[in-house]
C-alpha cells in the first residue's frame, strides 16, 4: 500500500510539472489527482495485456513442443503413455498444472524413450553379432564336412562299398544345410511380413498328415513310437501350408530331443473356441525356467549345443500360429518328456 501511495505520488508531481511546462499553469490538484488514476489504470491495463499476449504465445509454444513429443514418442508404439522405463527418480505428479511443468514432463518422457531406444540398439547389434557368428558355425561345419568327403572320393583305389559311404554322409550334410538356409529364410520372411496367410476352414487331420510324413523317416531311424489320435471331422481355421509348417517344427523337436526307442504322440481334442493339437514325447524334458526362452529367435539351451539346428523352429511355429489367432503352450517334465500345445482358433479371427 506505501509503495503505491508513492507511485501516485511520484505521478502527481510529474504531471504537475508537466502542466507547468506545457501550459504555463499549475492543473488543479482535483484535475491532477483524477489524471493519475487514469494513468495507472491505463498502465496496468496495458501490463496485463503484455502478459497476456506473452503468455498466449508461451502457451502455445509450449503446447506445440508437447505436441511433438507425444507424437515422436506415440510413433514409437509406446505402449505406455509415460513410457516403460521412465526416470522414476522424477516427481511427474508435483505442479502438473503448470506450463513449465508440463513441458519438462514430456522432454523426461522422450528422454527416457530415446534412452531406451539406444540400450535396445545395442542389445540388437550384440544379438546380430552373436546370431551371424552363430550361422557362420552351423554352416562352416556340413560345407567342411562336404568338401572333406569329396576329396575322398577323388582318391585312387576308392572300393564302391565307401564311395556310397561317403555320398550317403554327403547328402545328410547337404541336407542340414538346406535346412539351415531355408529356416532362416523362412524367419526372415515372417519378420518383415512376407507372408501371407490363406486361413481356411479346413480338416486338422489332412495337416497332422502332411506334418507327420516330413519327419517319419527321422524318427524311424531312431526307432521311435509316433501314434496319432485325431478325428477327420475335426476343423479348424488355419492355412494348411505354414501351419503343417508348424506342426512339423515342434515334431522335428520331439524327434531330435527323443532318445531311442521313445515314444512321440499326437492327440487332437476339440473345445468351445480353439482345438487343441497335444505333441507328447518322452525326451530329455525342459526347465520351466525356459518355457518362455525356446521361443526366442536363435535360443538354443547349453545341452543342446551339439545337436544341429539354429534355435529356430519353435520361434517360427509360434509366430505362425499367433498369426493364424491361435497360441503355443509348453508343459515339461526333465527327463520324462515335454507336451506342446497348439491352440487353432474355431472361429474366424477377423
Amino acid at each position: 500500500m506505501n509503495a503505491f501511495k508513492s507511485i501516485l505520488q511520484a505521478v502527481h508531481v510529474f504531471l504537475t510539472v508537466a502542466g507547468c511546462v506545457f501550459f504555463g499553469t499549475q492543473l488543479p490538484a482535483g484535475r491532477i489527482k483524477w489524471i493519475s488514476f487514469v494513468f495507472l489504470f491505463l498502465l496496468c491495463v496495458l501490463g496485463i495485456g503484455y502478459y497476456l499476449y506473452f503468455r498466449k504465445r508461451f502457451v502455445d509454444f509450449s503446447e506445440e513442443i508437447c505436441q511433438k513429443a507425444d507424437q515422436m514418442i506415440w510413433n514409437g508404439n509406446e505402449r505406455d503413455r509415460y513410457g516403460e522405463n521412465r526416470n522414476d527418480d522424477f516427481d511427474y505428479s508435483h505442479n502438473q498444472e503448470t506450463l513449465s511443468s508440463k513441458l519438462i514432463m514430456e522432454l523426461e518422457k522422450l528422454e527416457d524413450i530415446i534412452r531406451s531406444r539406444l540400450s535396445e540398439s545395442e542389445q540388437e547389434k550384440e544379438k546380430l553379432q552373436k546370431t551371424i557368428s552363430e550361422i557362420a558355425h552351423q554352416v562352416k561345419t556340413p560345407l567342411s564336412n562336404i568338401r572333406m568327403y569329396q576329396d575322398m572320393l577323388k582318391e585312387p583305389g576308392l572300393s564302391g562299398e565307401e564311395a556310397e559311404k561317403f555320398m550317403e554322409i554327403t547328402e545328410r550334410q547337404l541336407e542340414k544345410l538346406e535346412f539351415l538356409i531355408d529356416s532362416l529364410i523362412k524367419a526372415s520372411r515372417l519378420e518383415s511380413d512376407l507372408i501371407r496367410l490363406h486361413i481356411e476352414d479346413g480338416s486338422i487331420f489332412h495337416t497332422l498328415t502332411i506334418s507327420v510324413d516330413g519327419i517319419v523317416r527321422q524318427a524311424d531311424r531312431k526307432q521311435l513310437g509316433l501314434s496319432v489320435c485325431c478325428d477327420p471331422a475335426i476343423k479348424a481355421f488355419h492355412d494348411v501350408k505354414w501351419t503343417a509348417e508348424a506342426i512339423g517344427n515342434i515334431l522335428d523337436n520331439a524327434v531330435k530331443y527323443t532318445p531311442e526307442g521313445g515314444r512321440i504322440r499326437i492327440d487332437v481334442h476339440q473345445g468351445e473356441l480353439y482345438a487343441e493339437i497335444r505333441i507328447r514325447d518322452t525326451g530329455k524334458g525342459i526347465s520351466p525356467a525356459h518355457y518362455n526362452d525356446i521361443f526366442k529367435r536363435f535360443y538354443r539351451e547349453s545341452s543342446a549345443r551339439n545337436t544341429g539346428g539354429l534355435g529356430l523352429g519353435l520361434y517360427i511355429a509360434r509366430n505362425i500360429v499367433m498369426r493364424e489367432g491361435g497360441y503355443v503352450m509348453v508343459r515339461s517334465v526333465l527327463g520324462e518328456g515335454s507336451a506342446f500345445s497348439i491352440f487353432l482358433p474355431m472361429n474366424q479371427v477377423l
